[in-house]
């Protein structure tokens, strides 16, 4: 191989430049921009169900506790309304016990069930989140 030719080759590699454009970055830049406002709303919905999960999980578990503090008791007289109030990712939340049943007025109306119902609300809308009924087992007035 002469010089000439060696030259010749030495110019081809420089010109022969690889790599991105001011042109393929601003369009890259553009579709990414593209995608993102397309996926907000996307996240902003899920957000939104996320918080409406967690005030749902909260009110059952209210309205569990409820009912499972009234299957503690064994006197029907023990069994009585009640209100109680939490809060769940800043929603605020009233659970309202109510007695369907009134107790016998004589000891032999025993043993018995007592009906009770707890609704669990937002105190904000007044949407009811939960719901929950059961029959109390009592022995005694």
């Amino acid at each position: 191989m002469n010089s000439t030719q060696a030259s010749s080759n030495r110019i081809v590699r420089v010109a022969d430049e690889s790599g991105f454009g001011i042109a393929e970055v601003l369009v890259a830049m553009f579709l990414l921009g593209l995608i993102a406002v397309a996926l907000i709303p996307i996240l902003v919905q899920g957000l939104r169900v996320s918080v409406q999960n967690a005030s749902l999980a909260t009110a059952t578990q209210l309205a569990n506790q409820q009912i499972e503090q009234v299957r503690s008791l064994t006197a029907c007289s023990s069994i009585t309304a009640a209100t109680s109030a939490a809060t769940a990712q800043n929603v605020p939340l009233k659970a309202v016990r109510t007695v369907g049943t009134t107790c016998p007025s004589t000891a032999t109306g025993y043993p018995t069930t007592v009906k009770v119902s707890v609704t669990v609300t937002r105190t904000d809308t007044s949407a009811v989140l939960a719901t929950a009924k059961t029959l109390v087992f009592v022995t005694g007035p």
